[in-house]
């Protein structure tokens, strides 16, 4: 953890489990963390009555952009894993594979979102709803429906 994108870190967060359960939630807390800090940092800059703009809004990157191109890489993450196992997995058990370079970047109802997107692109029958938990959605490939 540092003060700043580009300052060095104050401390490093060490987080080892051997549970895949415990990298989805892990992956999820560290992004919605993420995405806070930044506000912070922003509306801390933007209180400064010296500053001519925050230094914050400059650099965070834009989160609908990160979302967005995540969104389809998840969905092509999940595509090629529906493809590799020709069988129903289960979200929370392919958690790296799932986010992939996005992990701790976005939050989890990015992958409800890629899951619904194969859906509609016909690609699974599967479509994230009437799942509470997103990490518990199965999605399956689209010659297995049952």
């Amino acid at each position: 953890m540092s003060h700043s994108p580009r300052k060095r870190a104050v401390y490093r967060l060490v987080f080892a489990t051997r549970s895949q359960y415990g990298l989805w939630v892990f992956g999820d807390t560290v992004a919605r963390a993420r995405d806070e800090w930044w506000k912070t940092l922003q509306s801390r800059e933007e209180s400064d009555d010296l500053a001519l703009f925050s230094m914050a809004s400059m650099a965070r990157p834009d989160p609908q952009e990160v979302e967005n191109r995540a969104l389809s890489k998840i969905a092509d993450n999940l595509e090629k894993l529906l493809l590799l196992t020709r069988r129903p997995i289960k979200l929370v058990d392919h958690t790296l594979e799932v986010f992939g370079d996005f992990y701790g970047q976005v939050t989890e109802p990015v992958v409800r979102k890629a899951v619904r997107l194969l859906h509609d692109q016909g690609k699974t029958p599967s479509d994230g709803v009437g799942v509470r938990k997103i990490r518990e959605i199965t999605v399956r490939p689209k010659d297995l429906a049952a």
